[in-house]
């Protein structure tokens, strides 16, 4: 599985401005909302933060993986965000957060939905250097560029 065959530019927030998790995951669902991408923007910030409640999604690395299984969702959808900033995403982090990939799957998805969960986390975790790259990006395309020459560099390595 590739994140950016699932990418979309108007997917891609380039410096979320929030300083906490609650506002940066409202603020991506909003932007999802207002594309058309999703059908209810409060269930689905609702979805989000029951799962933050049973564990925090951050994952190291500056970075984070919010996630939700949705009835009323045909296919996943991935949102990026960018906080230049940085921020602490969750009581246990010990640095700040600059790299969310917010995944959204349907319900009847669950192996679509792990496996989009494992490319992300191992595109976070195999490489530092990427998400700075990425934080200095400077447009949405820029960022999925990036993610695609790192997710076939990896394939090729």
């Amino acid at each position: 599985m590739k994140l950016h065959n699932l990418l979309k530019p108007e997917h891609v927030i380039i410096d979320c401005r929030m300083t906490n998790t609650e506002d940066v995951l409202r603020e991506m669902v909003r932007h999802l909302k207002m594309r058309n991408v999703i059908p209810d923007e409060e269930l689905i910030f609702n979805k989000l933060m029951e799962r933050e409640k049973l564990g925090t999604t951050s994952i190291g690395h500056n970075s984070a993986v919010p996630h939700a299984k949705l009835k009323n969702l045909a296919a996943p959808v991935i949102a990026i965000g960018v906080s230049t900033a940085g921020f602490r995403y969750h009581e246990t982090d010990k640095q700040p957060v600059h790299f969310i990939i917010l995944i959204l799957s349907p319900s009847h998805s669950s192996v679509i939905h792990l496996q989009i969960l494992a490319a992300a986390a191992s595109l976070v975790k195999k490489s530092g250097r990427l998400i700075k790259k990425i934080v200095a990006a400077h447009t949405p395309r820029e960022v999925i560029d990036l993610i695609e020459q790192y997710e076939n560099e990896d394939e090729d390595g």
